[in-house]
């Protein structure tokens, strides 16, 4: 019968449609049985029985909210919707990215709740062989000595900025190499190759702060003790014009020259939000443009390019990076003189 086949098959993409929109509606309270009638435009007793077959048939757990007349409907907590092998797959390497970070401690108990409740009804692991992939895939990143003792803390501070608590840091500063007692209000979190920081204010500097998180050595919660959020503050904002992780305040335009065998990179990637390529000159090498404060951490990242990068503007950080390049010449002197032999 072509005429059922059909309508069948319009009812089985409704109900899919549907749970697609409860997932996305649950949590926020979820979706009336009439704004879900209208959304589909059928009747609401034809929701009804759509309810009934995605629960019966279809095994996803709904909750229902009943007020008066109206019945509002969501997902149950805990249920995750079904993934085509593709995009179980890419959620599956992007933990893998996270191996030796501080995300990492329950990394293996994640990737079997994933293949368990992603596949276990509609398709075989084995199909995604999800083991095989793993030993085919190598991450080359820094990884942290301690992930599980970082993932703690970071936790404590994801808590601790859901519930706006101050908490007590002891922090190790790479500048004195001291340990320091800070008690921060934590605005939110940065994460930069992997690594993770914390951006707050500082109580005892009474300024905003960024810490790297591998660096903090405990965490104290006050959990009694709750700040106000500031309406002005956005993380976005206070780190847009950033290189890195530091916002000094001092916006500076920076240009550069990329040498011909790179400059290719610069068309593909891009290093931060206000790049601009200004010119491409006649011997292949490019002319590009950034306008970025945080300038300290873009050294370090400038001398990374060697000879196939120079800097053009400002004049002091071109100053800054050719003593850069003398004193590195100089350790390697020192160190061929030193390793002469007597005659």
């Amino acid at each position: 019968m072509p005429g059922r086949a059909k309508k069948d098959a319009t009812r089985g993409l409704r109900l899919n449609m549907i749970i697609d929109w409860l997932n996305k509606k649950t949590p926020y309270g979820g979706v009336t049985v009439k704004e879900l009638a209208e959304r589909f435009e059928v009747s609401e007793r034809q929701i009804y029985r759509d309810l009934s077959a995605i629960e019966n048939y279809l095994r996803v757990p709904l909750v229902r909210q009943e007020t008066g007349k109206t019945v509002r409907v969501g997902i149950k907590a805990g249920y995750l919707p079904g993934l085509s092998p593709q995009t179980a797959t890419v959620i599956f390497l992007s933990l893998l990215q996270q191996k030796g970070s501080a995300l990492s401690g329950h990394l293996n108990e994640i990737k079997d709740a994933l293949v368990s409740t992603l596949f276990k009804y509609h398709y075989d692991p084995k199909e995604l062989a999800v083991e095989k992939l793993q030993k085919r895939i190598h991450i080359v990143e820094e990884t942290l000595a301690e992930p599980e003792k970082v993932g703690g803390l970071f936790n404590a501070l994801v808590q601790a900025i859901k519930d706006s608590h101050r908490v007590k840091i002891w922090y190790y500063t790479t500048h004195s190499g001291e340990e320091t007692e800070r008690v921060v209000e934590p605005y939110g979190l940065i994460c930069k190759h992997q690594n993770w920081y914390l951006v707050g204010r500082c109580l005892k500097r009474n300024d905003i702060r960024v810490f790297r998180i591998d660096q903090i050595k405990d965490i104290f919660p006050y959990t009694t003790e709750r700040f106000e959020y500031p309406g002005d503050f956005s993380l976005s904002g206070y780190m847009a014009s950033s290189w890195g992780v530091i916002n000094d305040g001092k916006v500076c335009r920076v240009l550069l020259k990329f040498n011909k065998r790179v400059a290719h990179r610069v068309k593909n990637v891009l290093y931060h939000p206000s790049q601009k390529i200004e010119e491409e000159l006649p011997d292949g090498s490019t002319l590009v443009s950034f306008e970025v404060c945080g300038i300290v951490e873009m050294v370090g990242w400038l001398f990374q390019w060697g000879d196939m990068v120079e800097v053009l503007e400002p004049r002091w950080l071109r100053e800054e990076m050719r003593a850069m390049a003398e004193r590195v010449a100089n350790v390697y002197q020192k160190r061929e003189v030193n390793d002469q032999p007597d005659v």
